[in-house]
């Protein structure tokens, strides 16, 4: 009976998510949200794939005046759909993958709470409702586990969705090694892919492993046997943390030898980075809108429920695993708003939006749920009486009843927005498609549909085809699209926001070439109408292109967390209307500069200096943009920067003359070379270097080592203590043996 039950629950549970997710497929458009990202992100590791360049590291170039993406940014999800696509020869095209990656893998979360639960120690039955209840939670976009983080009406959180099926089975591997010292290979494996799919996900694992050890506290019969439990387990938690570490050192190592690198302005909202507080957090779950927005609390009640039924049977282990990992999670949710400074105590605080510790709350409370609905199952299996199974069945059906008719009407509401947004695209399909091929045609620029952020008039967001912006499809089709959008990790892009679509000076600083703007749109006059597409209008501005000659006279030198504020006083200053753009240092980086002044200083001083546009330096004569580099020539009347308006990274390599030349950075976070004058041939290009190859090398090996090691490790303990600590104890003790002989000699011959 019980296989009856476990089969049916996870059939119904994975069945449910299929049929209800399906328009997920069939839509056949970009989504309104951060998938567009991940589509690109995917793009730029197929082309980094294709062209043999080092897919973990490549640059890309079309958000945010660029960034080299991998380097700061979990990525596995993205090159292992870029695999595929280019080992099937394209046969799969990319936003199709990422269609089903997304269908799939909300709809088969269950079979990773059942397959987790079941290595936690847990029953089948418990296990399968664990399925039952996977994917059901409903919250008000706060970016749990529920269908809004993840489908077209939502989030886009495409990474996130990876490490939330990879999250549970990592913790059960992880708690095995943990109890047993076995299984350090999946545990590994595991918990690095979830770090390389998720960083937070992945720092949360650890956090929770922690957590975990502290249930042996419960369990010990004695001061003695409890440490003697405890070292034990927190030696094998450094082994997995050193083991993680070692796997994905490729990618933690430069992630933290070029941080000073990564925009620190971001402004990030302080509930987002500090979470909500105890209050509103208690107030949000007593309401049942943790688990249950929108709707009857049902699966809060199970919470609560099985929260009560865990603590009654804490002398059993299992049952407190998800105590443990529920409790911490809504205690760290509440976040700096209730702890303050104490929150520090908590390892790379201030680098963490705590409100994405909610997923720790979801996980916790889909296993006390699973526990509470699993307990009258249990109860009627046992009895094998058919009046029992109905009346465990008629329970389950009421409270689960209110649950799938509210995500009934989500999926709903998510397939009429796909199907409309279709309707749209297809009834506009000829003038994008030749807009698209207009703009790919023309020499080569950043567009711009309108602003996204700041405090201007924000019609970029409303204009639209269906319910996708039309920067959104700007973006899709691989075009250096202008806007502060999806992320805002590059150096410039604290300053992209308050661009000013009336400034020509702002157009030529980040050659925002190309305008696309709706029907009855008014632009100044040097915005200059190019052509029509339906209700689509196409413009140009004159630009110098991705490079112009530029002075930069002033120096600074300073930390990133004060790059943000400098580089908002540099646009507001007089400087950029005369070409004047300030060296910057971050982070100690190196440059041949006489006493640059600090960067903590640098709105003062800009708002200080008086400027005046001196003689002309010469003429960008031509240039062409590809991916990854950039080259140009340039006819220089008196030294001057070269000024490259993409986001300097120290990995920039540039070559004047096929001659190898320095780099550095310019306000506002843009490259710059210098020139001497002449005329001469620039080209630079992104090349990761060498490090991250030999770190990847080696992290694969250790992985490739961990079951030998594992295998061998009591055997090679063993011949270690007997061999070499043995051979090494003898030759000590040897001289001792002989100075006694050689004593005893000479007792004999007296």
């Amino acid at each position: 009976m019980t296989a009856v039950v476990v089969i049916s629950v996870l059939l119904i549970a994975v069945l449910f998510n299929l049929v209800l997710l399906y328009p997920q497929l069939t839509g056949g458009t970009v989504a309104i949200n951060d998938l567009v990202m991940h589509l690109l992100l995917t793009d730029m590791a197929v082309d980094a794939l294709k062209n043999g360049r080092d897919f973990t590291d490549p640059w890309q170039g079309t958000m945010n005046m660029g960034l080299p993406f991998f380097r700061y940014y979990q990525h596995l999800p993205h090159i292992t759909v870029a695999l595929v696509h280019v080992v099937s020869f394209g046969v799969f095209p990319v936003i199709d993958l990422m269609r089903w990656t997304t269908y799939l893998l909300i709809s088969l979360f269950p079979l990773s709470m059942y397959w987790s639960l079941r290595h936690f120690g847990f029953d089948r039955t418990t296990a399968a409702m664990g399925g039952l209840v996977a994917s059901i939670a409903a919250t008000d976009r706060l970016f749990g586990f529920g269908y809004a983080s993840y489908t077209f009406l939502g989030f886009g959180l495409y990474s996130q969705l990876w490490a939330m099926v990879l999250l549970p089975p990592a913790l059960a591997s992880g708690y095995g090694v943990l109890r047993q010292g076995r299984g350090y290979f999946w545990a590994t494996l595991l918990l690095a892919a979830t770090l390389m799919t998720h960083l937070m996900y992945g720092y949360m694992a650890f956090v929770t492993l922690g957590a975990l050890t502290l249930v042996e506290l419960t369990l010990s019969s004695g001061p003695k046997s409890l440490a003697t439990a405890l070292w034990m387990q927190w030696k094998r938690l450094i082994i997995l943390l050193l083991l993680v570490s070692a796997v994905t050192s490729y990618f933690l190592v430069p992630f933290v030898l070029d941080l000073s690198y990564v925009n620190n302005s971001s402004p990030l909202l302080p509930a987002f980075r500090d979470s909500f507080g105890h209050s509103d957090v208690l107030q949000t779950l007593f309401k049942g809108k943790i688990f249950d927005f929108n709707r009857f609390p049902s699966l809060t009640i199970l919470v609560v429920a099985g929260l009560g039924i865990c603590l009654a049977r804490w002398r059993e282990e299992r049952y407190l695993v998800p105590v443990t990992v529920f409790l911490l999670w809504l205690l760290l949710y509440f976040g700096r708003a209730t702890w303050g400074s104490l929150i520090d105590l908590l390892p790379l605080s201030s680098f963490l939006p705590m409100h994405r510790f909610i997923a720790g709350v979801h996980l916790g409370g889909i296993i006390l749920a699973a526990v509470a609905i699993a307990t009258p199952w249990r109860w009627a299996i046992s009895g094998n009486r058919a009046l029992y199974i109905a009346a465990a069945l008629a329970a389950t059906v009421l409270l689960m009843a209110p649950i799938y008719i509210e995500r009934k009407s989500f999926a709903s509401e998510n397939a009429f927005v796909i199907a409309e947004t279709q309707d749209s695209l297809e009834a506009e399909d000829n003038d994008l498609n030749d807009l698209f091929g207009r703009l790919k045609e023309l020499p080569p620029g950043r567009v711009y549909a309108g602003p996204t952020g700041g405090d201007q008039e924000n019609w970029g967001l409303e204009y639209r085809v269906g319910f996708v912006e039309v920067f959104t499809l700007l973006f899709a089709e691989g075009l250096d699209t202008m806007g502060a959008v999806y992320h805002r990790y590059s150096l410039p892009s604290g300053v992209l926001q308050d661009f000013d679509e009336s400034d020509p000076g702002q157009y030529n600083l980040f050659n925002v070439r190309y305008v696309v703007a709706p029907e009855g749109r008014e632009f100044p006059d040097f915005v200059k109408p190019l052509d029509q597409f339906g209700r689509h209008h196409l413009y140009q501005v004159e630009t110098t292109g991705y490079f112009d000659l530029v002075d930069s006279g002033l120096s600074f030198s300073g930390e990133r967390t004060d790059f943000g504020a400098a580089a908002s006083s540099w646009m507001a200053s007089d400087l950029p209307a005369v070409k004047r753009h300030p060296i910057v240092l971050l982070g100690g980086s190196s440059y041949d500069l006489s006493r640059p002044k600090s960067l903590s200083d640098a709105p003062k001083i800009l708002s200080d200096t008086e400027v005046s546009a001196g003689e002309p330096r010469g003429a960008v004569l031509s240039e062409d943009a590809g991916s990854g580099f950039y080259a140009a020539e340039v006819q220089v009347e008196r030294e001057s920067m070269l000024l490259l308006k993409a986001t300097y990274h120290p990995n920039w390599r540039a070559s004047v003359d096929g001659t190898k030349a320095g780099t550095v950075m310019l306000m506002p976070g843009f490259v710059g070379v210098p020139l001497a004058p002449g005329g001469h041939e620039v080209r630079l290009e992104y090349q990761p270097g060498p490090l991250r190859k030999v770190l990847l090398a080696l992290g694969l090996l250790t992985l490739a080592l961990v079951p030998f090691g594992e295998k061998r490790g009591p055997a090679f303990s063993g011949w270690f203590a007997t061999e070499v600590l043995a051979r090494v104890s003898d030759s000590i003790r040897w001289p001792k043996r002989d100075e006694s002989r050689q004593s005893r000699r000479r007792r004999r011959r007296r």
